[in-house]
């Protein structure tokens, strides 16, 4: 997020009404871990620094470390639940929040993180990771089922036609739960889940997208035959780069890309045991355990007593 000086300026003043320069300090260091303020501004470490000074250098360093929203999430946990049953008020929390919105954010409740509104963009880094951070994501990866014959059956424009459809019902399935699509060539996507339950987000993208596409090809296709695809849900660390081609190169997206590949039929969603330890019943219960020797997946398709 770009931070501009009218919004830094009332965060300065936020934070010099609202505590004393340590516990900025603290709230700074879960932030940006191993800061140091008296460091950071060149000050011995015996003298203590005045709250004007520890507030204007603390929000002048997660401006340029790209913390703003990361710090204001911390500050809003503060305000709500104190520190070591101390309550603490944040003043001119509010103005804040209409300063971020205005920049095209919104506070989700559920996590307790700002995110991209929708109804302006949509990026694949949510408008607010750092290139180099490693954090644990889902991924729902999809391919399409004999594509090249498809292709060569029925032409190039026909099946491009049902492949964008089928795009834009991956779209909507992951989208609808705070998912990015990080890629989609040829006829392989992959779709990339963060915030909140990720894995029970993607695993419910994941079957959402078979049902869509059972309507699609039974009301809505005219290439003449059904376009089937396989989808696979596997979670694990990635570190976030903006190119997407280095992403796809780390462990858990091979991981992913192979689980779809090896283990998972056409029409089919599978799941790693990774995630499945992370559902709920009611929905772990609608996968079984996959038939192929040597495969720990799990595995969920319309035909297996889904109403």
């Amino acid at each position: 997020m770009k931070v501009k000086s009218g919004i830094a300026q009332m965060l300065k003043k936020s934070l010099y009404e609202s505590l004393n320069a340590e516990m900025i300090e603290r709230v700074a260091k879960d932030v940006i871990p191993g800061y140091d303020l008296h460091e950071r501004t060149g000050f011995p470490p015996n003298i203590p620094l005045q709250v004007q000074t520890a507030a204007s250098r603390i929000v002048d360093d997660i401006v340029v470390e790209d913390k703003f929203l990361h710090f204001i999430e911390r500050l809003v946990r503060l305000d709500r639940e104190g520190f070591m049953g101390r309550p603490y008020r944040i003043a001119g929390l509010r103005e804040i929040f209409k300063f971020i919105g205005a920049e095209g954010y919104l506070w989700d409740e559920e996590t307790g993180h700002f995110m991209e509104d929708p109804r302006i963009r949509r990026t694949q880094d949510w408008g607010r990771l750092i290139p180099g951070e490693e954090l644990r994501f889902s991924l729902l990866r999809v391919d399409v089922v004999k594509n090249s014959r498809i292709v060569k059956v029925h032409g190039e424009s026909a099946a491009r036609g049902a492949y964008d459809d089928l795009r834009g019902i991956l779209a909507r399935c992951a989208e609808r739960r705070s998912g990015r699509i990080w890629s989609w060539e040829g006829d392989g996507a992959l779709a990339a889940f963060l915030f909140g339950h990720s894995t029970t987000s993607s695993v419910l993208a994941g079957m959402a997208l078979l049902h869509e596409l059972f309507v699609y090809n039974r009301a809505y296709n005219r290439m003449g035959e059904s376009v089937r695809v396989r989808a696979s849900v596997h979670t694990g660390p990635i570190r976030y780069d903006p190119d997407v081609g280095e992403i796809l190169r780390q462990e858990t997206c091979r991981e992913v890309v192979e689980s779809e590949s090896r283990w998972t039929p056409p029409d089919c969603l599978s799941i790693s045991p990774a995630v499945a330890g992370t559902l709920d019943r009611v929905i772990l219960d609608r996968f079984k355990p996959a038939a192929e020797q040597g495969s720990r997946a799990f595995i969920y398709s319309i035909g297996l007593g889904v109403a």
